[in-house]
């Protein structure tokens, strides 16, 4: 399997190749995925790196280029709905011969027709509209050539676009030292049966994991299936479930530590989980879910797989699913474990609003749990990727009624301010919490949301760029330069978007205190308006370590 040193050999002798052959500029979008493809870019001396946080632009930065020199710009991108962006580009590339590279970052080949996050199937994902496509085997594939390659096929005698599609795995950046997670496999027997079922055996401990939406009846039936077989249920933001034994904070006890420093979740280990849905927004839970070693049954309706390789068996239909699983007469259930599972859960609730109040205002992390917070139950919260959908989960109590909405099919941060608009457009009042990056990414329909006077407010949290990069190892890797970070992750651009939606038809103002926040959400949105709060991105790294810090003391002195 390709290392990071191999990684960033490929991605270095692809980029002299581009160099060798004339190319002169290359444009970068931010992203985790592509980290090798950019450090790459900026240590080719011979390339000039451009930083365009929208693909669908950076797209035609690179068209316009070649159009007045004649030679193709490299275009790069991370994985899964950003590449996509680049479609525009490519067909106007194609239809008037004009040349340009475009360098996806993928997910790496075991994750394929997987639903882990940021994975699509980007091979010939444009179709005949490229001269060619290549999908990379770092294995067996000589960086050099291809990258002179790939110029001479976009320059050739009917010049147009190249799709160069680069999977990469972790780690992503030199310095990090894990070695990337050994392949497992990512299919299990489909029990896509007239009755299908999930065997537990005779597990007593029983716990269930669910992600995404959920029908009201099946919220119904698990609740009640839950509550008799004393299984805790850790749902995510996204999901609606009520009932006596749900996990308030799933994400926060997924990472916390007991006083000798086990990890709670070992501590709480079940005999079973049944996941229902794909992977929940946390990622301490499905990275302790992929290494845990507790057999596990998944209920999702995809023709997708799954990407932990941890399910011996997967159920399409969930309402078949919990129905099988009510009628298991097996006695299970232990009051005693359940119970040490409520009272992880109720001592970090406890922890948290003091922690809070402790935390200069705004901070992201109880920004999220006021707007959370204030979202009725007939009323419905978008959440967008990237930090405030990773908010929601992790400070704000599970949603027991109303509507919560995300787009976590890729995990893109396009058409956020979109889909919340799309959702107010049926009627239910809309709280969108996004943040400046997505929100400037779709800017646009803010004139559409004004003029059809939709019931939909968006709220803005902005910390002048890519605030999820700073929890990420690009920000800490000595192997990247705070002013090279800075330029291709955290991407400040210096703007507030309250005068930006004023001039666009809404309603908006920008809030800076908790007050000043809950007067603003106090009454639900009756048309288009925005609410901007300015946050700052490395204070913000600091501040949800002090939650942590705050929650691992609370369960210390419990367990």
């Amino acid at each position: 399997m390709p290392s990071s040193d191999d990684n960033a050999r490929f991605c270095a002798d692809m980029m002299a190749g581009l160099a060798d052959a004339g190319v002169t500029h290359a444009i970068v979008s931010p992203g985790s995925r592509n980290t090798p493809l950019a450090l790459a870019a900026t240590s080719e001396p011979r390339l000039e790196v451009l930083s365009i946080r929208d693909e669908r632009s950076a797209g035609f930065v690179a068209v316009g280029h070649a159009k007045a020199t004649g030679m193709p710009a490299a275009v790069i991108c991370t994985s899964g709905s950003a590449a996509t962006h680049y479609y525009p580009a490519i067909v106007e590339a194609d239809q008037s011969t004009t040349p340009l590279i475009a360098l996806t970052a993928d997910r790496p080949v075991r994750l394929r027709d997987t639903f882990a996050p940021q994975t699509m199937n980007q091979v010939d994902l444009f179709g005949d509209h490229v001269i060619t496509s290549v999908d990379v085997e770092l294995d067996g594939t000589d960086g050099r050539t291809l990258g002179r390659d790939a110029v001479s096929w976009s320059t050739g005698a009917v010049p147009g676009p190249v799709h160069v599609n680069v999977p990469l795995d972790e780690p992503l950046t030199p310095s990090e030292s894990r070695p990337p997670p050994e392949a497992r496999p990512t299919t299990a027997p489909r029990a896509d049966l007239p009755t299908p079922t999930i065997d537990i055996g005779d597990a007593r401990r029983v716990a269930f994991v669910v992600s995404g939406p959920i029908s009201p009846q099946g919220s119904t039936t698990l609740a009640a299936l839950a509550h008799a077989w004393h299984a805790p249920v850790l749902a995510d933001a996204q999901t609606t479930i009520d009932g006596s034994t749900i996990i308030d904070y799933p994400d926060l006890l997924a990472g916390a530590r007991a006083s000798d420093g086990e990890l709670l979740l070992d501590r709480l280990r079940p005999d079973h989980v049944v996941r229902i849905g794909p992977l929940p927004t946390s990622k301490p839970l499905w990275l302790w879910l992929e290494a845990c070693g507790v057999p596990q049954s998944l209920v999702n309706p995809s023709r997708l797989t799954d990407p932990l390789g941890t399910a011996s068996v997967v159920v399409a239909r969930p309402a078949d699913a919990l129905a099988s699983l009510r009628s298991d007469a097996a006695e299970r259930g232990d009051p005693d474990w359940l119970g040490d599972w409520l009272a992880a859960d109720l001592a970090i609730a406890a922890a948290l609003p003091g922690a809070m109040a402790n935390l200069p205002f705004p901070n992201e992390a109880e920004i999220a749990r006021i707007v959370a917070g204030s979202v009725g139950i007939d009323a419905a919260l978008f959440m967008a990727s990237s930090m405030p959908i990773r908010d929601v989960d992790g400070f704000a109590p599970r949603n027991r009624s109303g509507l919560r909405v995300a787009n976590r099919g890729v995990n893109g941060i396009d058409g956020n301010l979109s889909t919340a608009l799309g959702v107010a457009l049926t009627g239910s009042p809309t709280t969108a919490l996004v943040g400046d990056v997505a929100a400037l990414h779709d800017i646009g329909v803010l004139s559409e949301a004004a003029r059809l006077g939709a019931p939909v407010r968006f709220v803005v949290v902005n910390n002048d760029g890519g605030g999820i990069f700073s929890f990420l190892p690009q920000a800490t890797s000595d192997a990247i330069p705070h002013e090279e970070f800075e330029a291709l992750w955290g991407t400040p651009h210096g703007l507030s978007i309250a005068p930006i939606a004023t001039a666009m038809g809404l309603e908006a103002r920008t809030v800076s205190s908790r007050q000043e926040l809950a007067e603003a959400l106090g009454s639900r949105p009756a048309g288009p308006e925005l609410i901007e709060v300015r946050t700052e991105r490395t204070a913000n790294v600091d501040h949800h370590q002090a939650l942590r810090d705050a929650v691992d003391s609370a369960i210390g002195s419990i367990a």
